[in-house]
């Protein structure tokens, strides 16, 4: 991948093992293209280690429920502490926002914050959809929604001159924790 696509790309790889099986999802949570953040889905045998390879190698991994052996990934995104943080960020530019807020005779409107919603409790509204795939969709599409969250509240931080000091003036992409 060049560096130029890896600016706009950071992809994570959520993986189900459903039998002999791998389901693997691309997602996008780095800086929305105006595509689908789902970016690839695939079903694989576990007998097919050069393609696991390619759809799994070198990028950063969340496993459904069982982990397949031998399946390499750049790291496991731990989502409990990637939602943490993600919070974590949003109350502190909040608070930033309440101590310019203040300065200024508490004349702005506080920006609508987007709700950050872990994935295991997003949306789940599939009817009608393979089982093979059911629980790496439901994930993807949670991961999904978060970096849509992420990449909402980005755009009003760095609205915001006083705000986009915190981070930088360009919108940054969800703050993964990998273990």
């Amino acid at each position: 991948m060049t560096s130029a696509t890896q600016t706009v790309l950071s992809l994570v790889v959520v993986l189900d093992k459903v039998g002999d099986r791998l389901v693997v999802w691309h997602v996008n949570v780095g800086r929305a293209m105006g595509l689908s953040r789902l970016s690839g889905a695939w079903v694989v045998g576990e007998d097919e280690g050069a393609a696991i390879a390619t759809l799994t190698g070198g990028y950063d991994a969340v496993w459904c429920d069982e982990v397949a052996d031998g399946v390499a990934t750049g790291g496991v995104v731990d989502l409990d502490a990637t939602v943490a943080a993600a919070r974590a960020e949003v109350d502190a530019v909040d608070e930033l926002f309440t101590e310019y807020q203040e300065t200024q005779g508490n004349k702005l409107i506080r920006p609508e914050w987007p709700e950050l919603v872990h994935p295991v409790h997003a949306r789940q509204f599939l009817y009608g959809m393979d089982e093979t795939v059911r629980e790496a969709l439901i994930l993807a599409r949670g991961i999904a929604d978060l970096a849509d969250s992420w990449a909402d509240f980005e755009s009003l931080r760095v609205a915001r001159a006083f705000l986009a000091e915190h981070g930088g003036p360009a919108a940054r992409p969800l703050p993964l924790v990998v273990r």
